[in-house]
C-alpha cells in the first residue's frame, strides 16, 4: 500500500482491491488507536477511520488539491456505472465559459479512463482547430456576470461625491470640487479597474444600448469600434462588447483566437501533470524527442 495523495482530513493509497483496503484500514485505525488511547474515557474512541471510494483511476496534479478520478466503489457499494469526479479545477466556476467547463472536463475524463497521449492530443488540437477558425457557437464562449451597482460606482476622493462610470463620459470635473475623474476611487478606495465585461457595458450604455438587468453577457471582441475612457476621458478601442441575451452579439465578430487559447490553459494543468508538451495542442502532433528517434 502506496500513498499518493492527502489533504485536510483524508489520503489516497495505492491498493489492489476493496477488500484488501476494508483490511488495511482496520489495522490502520486499530495502530492509530493503541498510539492515541481514549484517554478521555469517551463512550467511542474519537479516532475513526472510514473508506469511503474506491478509484479505478486517479490524477493528481502538481497543484495542492487538484484531482480527478473515476469511483467504482463508494460507501461499501459497487457502483453500476463509474463515477467521475474532479476536486479543484477551475471547470467548477460559475464565471467560466461553456468552452473552458467542457474542455477541463473532458480532458480531465480521457486523463483518468487512461486514454493515450496521442488520443487526447488529437482531441483537443480538434477543438483548439475549431474554435480557432471559427466554427463553434458563440454563446459557448459568451460569459454572465452579475450587474452589481457598486462595481460601476467611484467617487470623488474630496468631496465623496458618487458617480456611475456608465454616464461619465461627458463628465469632466467633479461637479462639487473640481477634482479630476482620474483621481477618482471605487467604494473601497481602491484604484478602479475598467475591463473586460464592464467596459462592455460602458460602452454600451455610451451608445444608448443600456438594457441590462440584474446581470449581463460579455464577449471579446476585435472592432473597430470605440469608447470614451470615464475615467481618463481617453479614447480607447472596443476589446469586449456587452449584451443583455444572445442576439445582442449576432453581429459582432469573437476574438476566436483569445478564446482557441482557452482549450490549451484548460488542458494545461493535465499536461503539466504529466510532463507533456502543451505546444502539441496547436500543431496537432506529437513532437519527438531525440530519443524517440533512435
Amino acid at each position: 500500500m502506496k500513498v499518493v495523495y492527502g489533504h485536510t482530513d483524508s489520503i489516497y493509497v495505492q491498493i489492489d482491491s476493496v477488500e484488501k483496503a476494508e483490511e488495511a484500514i482496520k489495522e490502520i485505525e486499530s495502530s492509530v488507536r493503541e498510539h492515541f488511547p481514549n484517554v478521555m474515557g469517551l463512550e467511542q474512541h474519537p479516532v475513526v477511520l472510514e473508506f469511503e471510494k474506491y478509484y479505478s483511476a486517479l490524477g493528481v496534479g502538481t497543484t495542492k488539491n487538484r484531482n480527478a478520478g473515476m469511483i467504482t466503489w463508494k460507501d461499501g457499494e459497487w457502483l453500476d456505472e463509474p463515477e467521475f469526479v474532479m476536486t479543484g479545477f477551475t471547470a467548477k466556476r460559475v464565471s467560466e465559459t461553456k468552452l473552458a467547463k467542457e474542455v477541463q472536463s473532458e480532458v480531465l475524463k480521457w486523463w483518468v479512463s487512461q486514454e493515450t497521449l496521442e488520443q487526447i492530443n488529437s482531441k483537443l488540437s480538434s477543438i483548439y482547430k475549431d474554435v480557432l477558425n471559427g466554427n463553434y457557437p458563440i454563446e459557448n464562449v459568451i460569459k454572465r456576470s452579475r450587474l452589481r451597482e457598486d462595481r460601476f460606482t467611484v467617487k470623488c476622493p474630496q468631496c465623496r461625491t458618487k458617480y456611475d462610470l456608465r454616464e461619465m463620459a461627458e463628465l469632466k470635473y467633479c461637479k462639487k470640487c473640481s477634482v479630476s475623474p482620474s483621481k477618482f476611487k471605487t467604494l473601497e478606495d481602491r484604484k478602479p479597474s475598467i475591463g473586460s465585461g464592464i467596459a462592455g457595458v460602458i460602452f454600451a450604455c455610451q451608445n444608448n444600448q443600456n438594457n441590462f438587468d440584474d446581470s449581463y453577457l460579455y464577449l471579446k471582441v476585435i472592432s473597430n469600434n470605440t469608447f470614451i475612457h470615464p475615467l481618463t476621458k481617453e479614447v480607447k478601442q472596443v476589446t469586449y462588447i456587452s449584451g443583455s441575451n444572445y442576439k445582442d452579439f449576432s453581429n459582432s465578430s469573437p476574438d476566436w483566437k483569445h478564446y482557441s487559447e482557452q482549450v490549451i490553459r484548460k488542458a494545461e494543468p493535465i499536461y503539466r501533470a504529466m510532463d507533456w508538451d502543451i505546444s502539441n495542442i496547436r500543431t496537432g502532433t506529437i513532437q519527438k524527442t531525440l530519443g524517440d528517434w533512435f
